[in-house]
C-alpha cells in the first residue's frame, strides 16, 4: 500500500512538473526586435512609444531615438534626439520643438535593436492659456472680509476688557 502511494506521488509530481515546463512561456524573456508608435504631441512635440515586437511588453532598457522630418515643399528638420519623458516607462519625447507645418516624420532607434517608424505629423502653436488677472470684485471681497475680521476682533477686545474691569471691581 505505502508503494503505491510512493508511486502515485512521483507520477503527480513529474507530470505537474512536465505541464508547467511545457506551459510557461518566456515570461521575463524581453529581447529582439522592438516596434514603435510615433505620434504627435498635439503641438510641437514628437512622442514615441517603445514594445517588443514578439511579446508587446514596454522596453524598459535606454532606447537611442532620434527623428528626421521633411515637408511637402522640400524643407528638412533634424535629426534631433529624442529623450526618455517622464511620463511613463518607455515613452520618449523630442528634445526640441518641430517647427510649424505639414511633416513627414521618421523616427529611427539604433539600441537595443534597430527600428524604423514614419508618420505624417501636422505641428502647430498649442494656445496659451489666459492670464489670469485680479479682478477689481475680487479685491473689494478681499478688503471687506479683511475689514470685518479687523471689526470683530476690536469688538472681542473692548468686551474683554470691559469683562475684565468688572471682575476686578468686584474683588
Amino acid at each position: 500500500m505505502n508503494r503505491a502511494i510512493a508511486v502515485l506521488a512521483t507520477f503527480v509530481v513529474t507530470a505537474f512538473v512536465v505541464t508547467a515546463l511545457l506551459t510557461a512561456g518566456p515570461a521575463h524573456a524581453h529581447g529582439g526586435p522592438i516596434k514603435l508608435e510615433v505620434q504627435s504631441d498635439g503641438g510641437q512635440g514628437v512622442n514615441a512609444t517603445v514594445t517588443y515586437q514578439n511579446d508587446g511588453h514596454m522596453v524598459t532598457d535606454q532606447v537611442l531615438l532620434s527623428y528626421t522630418a521633411v515637408t511637402p515643399d522640400g524643407r528638412t528638420a533634424g535629426p534631433v534626439r529624442m529623450i526618455a519623458s517622464s511620463e511613463g516607462q518607455a515613452f520618449y519625447r523630442s528634445e526640441q520643438p518641430l517647427p510649424i507645418g505639414n511633416w513627414t516624420v521618421t523616427v529611427t532607434a539604433t539600441r537595443p535593436s534597430h527600428a524604423q517608424k514614419t508618420v505624417a505629423i501636422t505641428s502647430t502653436l498649442l494656445p496659451t492659456p489666459p492670464v489670469a488677472t485680479e479682478s477689481p470684485a475680487s479685491t473689494i471681497v478681499i478688503v471687506v472680509v479683511v475689514l470685518v475680521a479687523i471689526s470683530i476682533l476690536g469688538v472681542v477686545s473692548v468686551l474683554g476688557r470691559r469683562r475684565a474691569r468688572r471682575l476686578a471691581l468686584r474683588s
